[in-house]
């Protein structure tokens, strides 16, 4: 039997230090071993002691460690600090002297200084002159300054006075300003964070590896208890591959951030994704027992306590949600025993235009609700305004909260809710719930000076793209709505009795329409445009008077390249409410894909001067304004260009007209005229070319190069475009057909005129940052284009470029 056959028998284990077998630590393994970096952790182990102290293994390892390597920094000792003895006696005699005469310099120095301070100038007391208005002089005291100087350092401190001192109230301003500190730091941080990652050719490990990632950042911050940085990257991860773990997670987090709306749609998707999870079932219950659902939490916390009997959390859960329910019970029948009370509010709004809207929507919804719950919502909704006078934000966010939970959709609680939100500068947050007033009431006018305030400070803040880090704006009802928009006098008298008698059918509506619109604006967020398609149909099937509806619908049509029937729900969205931004300015890209741009022009300025911060629709202004120049002067070159008059005389059979042929004579004929006009229009439309300045104009004119495959306009482009700017105004735009293009250009133009500049070219598109991507996605085909390019630059002679430099760029381009 063999040392191979029973390992257990023989092996000793391993060290605590570099985890470094035992059966090492042996004079001939030390011996034989030639690994410096081993030798190392090996003498480290022995000097540590940890697994006893061999003096003579320690030489010896040295010694051979000093053999391999002799500049090892293991090898190196550390030399103690030098003494007398150190020295010879006249080495020390002269470090001795000199420490001396640099103390003695230094006490010199000091005692100036003291000496300047105290000493006054010489005078006598004939020399000075009298004060004014009297024969007196003032007399000089020598020492004047040192007196006064120690009078101030000598005088006790009465121990009284440290009965006064608070420490705990020190303390907690202490407190306070740290808190304060990390909190604008944590803030400054988040902003930075975004919420989406680019998974654009990632294999499905590279996404399972990025996803767990983000998971694990969202478990650290979670842990150190920075529960809003812990959403965003459960966020980040969900972005890129949904899983229930993650789910789970964020829910967790908002849970500690009370957003209990946030958690509950959470515990739904792990739900959806694993039936049965148990954590999910307890953090749903949870988000029911903050939300007053009792019966709900007991469901999931029996099914919890089913899977799992001694699950503690779940058991003491369970007795809160059932003492609850008992104390509720009681004072629910004394309470319908008792006088009702009507409470109204007296404070006064932040706005004149919310005032009235308010009270209709609190009247409106005392007809449907028990008298308590809004009672008690307006209750909470004052006592949040109180909270917001003293500068109290979290308390009113608190009670707008309670507020909202039991009158949802309620104008003052969100509004209150927004200013609290904007000023603990949590914008992303107030330009939500801002914008849900907005839905209620378009006409509260504090609510839109805060969106256009709110936008312009997200703008500076997370750039272009702050809209992508918000999170999604609940859609309000139809019922919350009506409220509002249609006021009594608009409703016939005889229609006031329908209204009443259908009033339960219309709420199984709503919950219907706002499920499917739902589901619609989750498959537009998966780019899913066709199922969300088939579900805005059938919202507009149960209500088709919705404008967010037709909007989103055209949004997916825009998606589809269906322009025309884009076009046709924003002129739907339009008749509804003819100041509606999002129709207004996806008509005008359905315009423009109709290739009608001076109706998109007019769309696009419709839509500047309803929201001037809009960037998209000011870079979409540009462009149609450069393709409308662009049509204008091919249509003037064509006016200014003359029909050429050729007469057409008659021969006879028998003669042929000297010096043309039959074929000839046809081409100056209408039809044939006629028959190439019907050509593609590229032929005779030039591209205006312009050096670019940046990478949008490079990107607008190779769009509209590629969009007409025009190889030369390319080929000029390129010409009098930097190579070594190409990177740049690439940016991170190079695809494959632009790539191809590209290629194509320098092949079939500028080959033949100049080779240096191909060559340049080539070798600065190399560094396009996502060449490598390209180069791995191109087909085999487009990769003998290429080669066949470097073959051409290899055999065209240049003082510029030598062979070996297209060798070694054609192995950069993996040919």
């Amino acid at each position: 039997m063999t040392a191979k056959d029973c390992p257990s028998l023989l092996g000793f284990g391993t060290t605590k230090t570099f985890k470094i077998p035992v059966e090492h630590l042996d004079f001939k393994y030390i011996e034989k071993c030639s690994d410096v970096k081993h030798l190392e952790k090996i003498l480290c182990v022995l000097r540590s002691g940890e697994e006893g102290y061999y003096p003579e293994l320690i030489e010896f390892c040295e010694k051979r460690l000093q053999g391999l390597a002799p500049q090892s920094r293991a090898l190196r000792k550390d030399k103690p600090a030098a003494t007398e003895s150190s020295f010879t006696a006249r080495e020390w005699e002269k470090i001795d002297g000199d420490i001396k005469n640099w103390v003695t310099e230094i006490k010199k120095e000091e005692s100036k200084i003291y000496f300047h301070e105290t000493e006054t100038f010489p005078a006598k007391e004939e020399n000075l002159p009298p004060v004014r208005g009297s024969n007196s002089r003032l007399h000089v005291a020598k020492g004047k300054y040192s007196k006064s100087r120690s009078a101030k350092k000598n005088i006790p401190r009465d121990y009284a006075e440290w009965d006064k001192f608070d420490v705990e109230k020190e303390c907690s301003k202490i407190d306070e300003d740290s808190k304060e500190k990390t909190l604008i730091n944590n803030k400054s941080h988040l902003s930075k964070i975004e919420t989406r990652l680019d998974t654009a050719g990632l294999t499905e490990k590279e996404k399972d590896f990025l996803a767990t990632r983000e998971k694990e950042k969202g478990n650290e911050a979670f842990k150190s208890g920075d529960y809003e940085e812990a959403v965003k990257y459960y966020t980040r991860s969900i972005s890129v591959l949904p899983t229930a773990a993650a789910y789970n997670n964020r829910a967790q987090a908002e849970l500690k951030l009370q957003n209990w709306n946030s958690a509950f749609q959470d515990c739904e998707k792990v739900l959806e994704l694993e039936p049965g999870n148990v954590k999910a079932l307890l953090r749903r219950a949870t988000t029911f027992k903050h939300q007053n659902k009792l019966q709900d939490a007991m469901e999931d916390l029996h099914q919890v306590l089913d899977a799992e009997p001694d699950n503690e959390l779940a058991k003491k859960t369970l007795s809160e949600v059932e003492r609850e329910l008992k104390n509720s019970a009681p004072t629910s029948k004394t309470h319908t025993k008792g006088k009702r009370m009507v409470i109204q509010e007296v404070e006064n709004s932040e706005d004149e235009n919310g005032k009235e809207s308010e009270r209709k929507h609190e009247d409106g919804s005392r007809d449907k609700r028990s008298g308590s719950a809004d009672d008690l919502s307006v209750l909470y909704s004052n006592r949040a305004a109180c909270h917001l006078k003293e500068g109290n934000c979290s308390g009113c966010i608190e009670d707008c909260n309670r507020a909202l939970e039991l009158h949802p959709f309620s104008v003052k609680p969100l509004l209150r809710r927004a200013m609290a939100y904007e000023t603990l500068e949590k914008y992303q947050k107030a330009y939500v719930d801002y914008k849900t007033v907005l839905q209620i009431d378009c006409g509260i006018q504090i609510a839109s000076d805060s969106i256009n305030r709110i936008t312009r400070i997200l703008m500076e803040l997370d750039g272009p793209r702050w809209r992508e880090k918000l999170s999604p704006i609940p859609s309000v009802p139809t019922s919350a709505q009506l409220r509002v928009w249609r006021p009594p006098a608009e409703t016939p008298p005889d229609q006031v009795g329908d209204s009443c008698s259908h009033h339960q059918p219309g709420s199984t509506d709503d919950k219907m329409f706002k499920t499917l619109k739902e589901e619609g604006n989750q498959y537009v967020k998966d780019k899913n445009y066709k199922d969300a398609l088939s579900k805005y149909s059938e919202c507009l099937q149960i209500n088709d008077k919705e404008c967010a509806i037709y909007t989103n619908r055209a949004l997916c049509y825009l998606k589809l390249c269906q322009f025309e029937e884009a076009k046709r729900d924003c002129d739907q969205a339009l008749r509804i409410d003819d100041g509606n931004v999002k129709a207004c300015y996806r008509r005008a890209l359905a315009h423009k894909g109709l290739k009608d741009y001076q109706n998109s022009l007019n769309d696009l300025n419709t839509v500047l001067r309803l929201d001037s911060s809009i960037v998209e629709a000011k870079m979409e202004l540009e462009e149609v304004t450069r393709f409308l120049n662009v049509k204008d002067q091919a249509a003037s070159l064509n006016k200014e260009k003359e029909r050429r008059k050729i007469e057409i005389q008659e021969v006879n059979e028998g003669h042929e007209e000297l010096g043309r042929t039959p074929e000839e004579v046809c081409t100056g004929c209408p039809a044939s005229e006629g028959a190439t006009s019907r050509g593609p229009p590229e032929y005779y439309e030039k591209l205006p070319i312009t050096k670019p300045n940046n990478a949008y104009e490079f990107g607008q004119v190779m769009n509209a190069v590629s969009a007409r495959k025009d190889k030369e306009a390319c080929a000029h482009l390129l010409a009098i475009t930097e190579p070594k700017d190409l990177p740049a105004l690439l940016s991170n735009k190079l695809e494959g057909d632009l790539f191809l293009l590209l290629i194509q250009s320098l092949k079939s133009e500028l080959i033949g005129k100049d080779p240096s500049l191909v060559y340049q070219h080539l070798l600065y598109l190399s560094k396009a940052e996502r060449f490598k991507m390209m180069l791995t996605l191109i087909s085999k085909g487009q990769k003998e284009q290429i080669e066949q390019l470097f073959d051409d630059l290899s055999d065209t002679p240049n003082k510029h470029f030598t062979l070996e430099d297209v060798q070694a760029l054609k192995r950069q381009y993996e040919l």
